[in-house]
């Protein structure tokens, strides 16, 4: 159901990952929400490209990757983001929560989200 990131580049090495420490704690009822100050931009109507000035690094996500990067504009719980792709895409909620999961995981392990509050 989920696209992976497109591409991811890295103009250095990176140092230990932040997000790593709560990627593996993470609950339906885990609220995240992408950070503000990446520089993002738009290549067609199912493709983004995110750039962390940071870490030197930038990132691609097309489809259903795109969709929860939008949505996660203002904190969110995993279980709504699910409840939003689930009025969208046939796909049961168990395979969605567990893509999903898994996507967020990335996300937090490459610095692109956090953690608002683990327990709603």
């Amino acid at each position: 159901m989920l696209a992976r990131f497109v591409n991811r580049h890295t103009a250095k090495k990176i140092s230990p990952l932040r997000g790593a420490l709560v990627s593996d704690a993470l609950t339906p009822e885990t609220i995240i929400v992408r950070r503000s100050d990446l520089m993002t931009s738009e290549l067609s109507d199912t493709e983004l490209v995110m750039l962390n000035i940071e870490r030197g690094s930038y990132y691609g996500v097309a489809d259903t990757a795109r969709v929860i990067w939008n949505y996660l504009d203002q904190p969110r719980s995993i279980a709504q983001v699910c409840d939003s792709l689930l009025t969208h895409y046939a796909v049961d909620r168990q395979t969605c929560e567990q893509q999903v999961l898994d996507f967020v995981r990335e996300l937090l392990n490459d610095d692109l989200v956090y953690v608002v509050d683990k327990n709603a």
